[in-house]
């Protein structure tokens, strides 16, 4: 279709990706879904969704922490399509544990997906953008990214990382029409939580964690269950980036879910002291 719009998602196999990349195909954008593994039901998913709907959808591997899977996938779509209107990095998974417990690997594999994931994406798109003169890029942070909650530390850290990151591409691709935006996502019922990697030693008795955090998780879990609704709709998610990619001016960031806001406001005007005062009370740690 001439004049179709051409959009890249990661992370595509479950999740908000999954259902952004049908958001888009839905609306006849001419999509690409990331995912690292070509066989995964996700993926396998979309393929039969694409088929039945008739939807301007492929699916592609691309795993945003390895150098050359990023540019085979992108030179894959610019030889096909021959240009890139909408970058979504989407592509993330979530660590919980004391940082202490965290083994240097561990930590690089959270940074390697989380932020120096998204800078090779960027890096790889950016140019065609430029070339273009236009281009949205949305980037998937977290409130994590601008709150940080206990045992949440490495992976806040590294969508705190993403939020710096992210302010900083809008003033440098501005000028050649390129908008940036940060998505920062509260609770939503997907696989995420779910699929967060815990440290290997903290599942060792020796830990001096492992009552610390057993305790804590539990009383997170409820506490979330009993304030807000832990399981949002995820598709109120994916149709807000679906929103942001056709706004001609984009805000720099959109909270969504009714945890996220309070979270940010409360930490933005409360004091430090009462916020550790309140973090102690509420998850006695």
């Amino acid at each position: 279709m001439e004049g179709r719009k051409v959009v890249l998602i990661t992370g595509c196999s479950s999740g908000f990706g999954y259902l952004t990349a049908l958001k888009f195909a839905r609306n006849r954008y001419q999509t690409f879904a990331g995912v690292r593994n070509l066989e995964s039901p996700g993926a396998k998913k979309l393929e039969e969704l694409k088929i039945q709907e008739d939807l301007q959808l492929e699916v592609l591997k691309i795993d945003v922490t390895d150098n050359e899977s990023v540019r085979r996938g992108v030179e894959a779509i610019l030889r096909q399509e021959k240009r890139i209107d909408i970058l979504i990095n989407n592509a993330g998974f979530g660590t919980v544990g004391p940082v202490e417990e965290f083994s240097l690997d561990e930590i690089k594999d959270q940074y390697e997906t989380n932020v120096y994931g998204v800078l090779r994406m960027i890096k790889a798109v950016a140019p065609t953008m430029r070339a273009q003169k236009s281009g949205h890029i949305i980037n998937i942070s977290s409130i994590a990214g601008l709150v940080t909650f206990p045992l949440y530390g490495l992976y806040s850290s590294s969508k705190r990382a993403l939020e710096g990151l992210t302010e900083d591409l809008r003033f440098d691709l501005s000028h050649f029409g390129i908008k940036v935006v940060l998505v920062e996502p509260g609770s939503f019922g997907t696989s995420f939580s779910q699929n967060r990697k815990t440290p290997q030693s903290l599942t060792s008795q020796n830990s001096p964690y492992k009552d610390l955090a057993e305790k804590f998780n539990n009383r997170y879990r409820k506490f979330q269950k009993k304030v807000f609704a832990q399981d949002g709709d995820p598709q109120k998610v994916a149709d807000l980036i679906y929103r942001i990619a056709n706004q001609s001016k984009p805000a720099a960031r959109y909270l969504v879910g009714n945890d996220a806001c309070l979270y940010y406001y409360l930490r933005r005007f409360v004091p430090n002291f009462l916020w550790e005062y309140l973090l102690h009370r509420v998850y006695r740690w």
